[in-house]
């Protein structure tokens, strides 16, 4: 078990990255300002973004945890979104900013570069029924060990529990009680100022694959 990760063509990228500016988001900034329209489409070099949605309830639903190898907007190169959709940077973000008119005429130009966008929204499309099957059919346990791999960097790992809680649909209580029990087993080593450091991936790994 795990969450899918998009392959990338190298030459395909390397047609779109030449169109890029360097940027960069400081934590808890915003990418995308609610009730704007989107002209700009994001590469993460590095860092991660939440998308989430507040409903009227008062409660609040993750949609995405978007980290290095992720695109944001790419969604508006084939249609309009009436509804910008709420975000923030959970750790500083390096990124490649493009136009989005420029994006929309490459794709209508090289039906590569078309298809490959294609290909990056229904990757996530899939992840995202694969993560709601998931939930029904794992333990916490197994999807949080898949969750901390995919989101961990360089071996640090240190998303909040709120964060995860919400993403995952499990309360707070459940996310801390299982993070615990992966610091009991050697797995995590809980850093100060840093989250936790994965002092086992082989183990955690292993976990994942359950």
């Amino acid at each position: 078990m795990g969450e899918k990760e998009v392959i990338f063509d190298n030459d395909i990228t390397s047609i779109i990255f030449k169109y890029g500016t360097k940027r960069t988001f400081a934590k808890d900034s915003n990418i995308y300002k609610v009730n704007s329209g989107i002209t700009r489409c994001y590469f993460l070099l590095s860092g991660s973004v939440k998308i989430y949605i507040d409903h009227k309830n008062g409660r609040r639903s993750i949609l995405d945890l978007v980290g290095s190898n992720g695109w944001l907007g790419e969604l508006s190169l084939f249609c309009n979104e009436s509804d910008i959709k709420e975000n923030k940077v959970l750790h500083d973000v390096e990124c490649l900013e493009f136009d989005m008119d420029e994006l929309r005429k490459l794709c209508e130009e090289n039906a590569k570069v078309s298809f490959y966008f294609a290909s990056y929204i229904a990757e996530k499309l899939l992840a995202r029924s694969y993560r709601m099957s998931e939930s029904l059919n794992y333990p916490l346990e197994i999807r949080l060990a898949s969750f901390i791999l995919l989101h961990q960097q360089k071996g640090v790992y240190n998303i909040p529990h709120t964060d995860i809680s919400e993403y995952m649909n499990v309360s707070y209580r459940h996310v801390l009680y299982v993070i615990k029990k992966l610091c009991e087993q050697g797995i995590l080593t809980k850093e100060k100022g840093k989250g936790y450091i994965i002092s086992d991936m082989e183990k955690l790994e292993q976990l994942q694959d359950k």
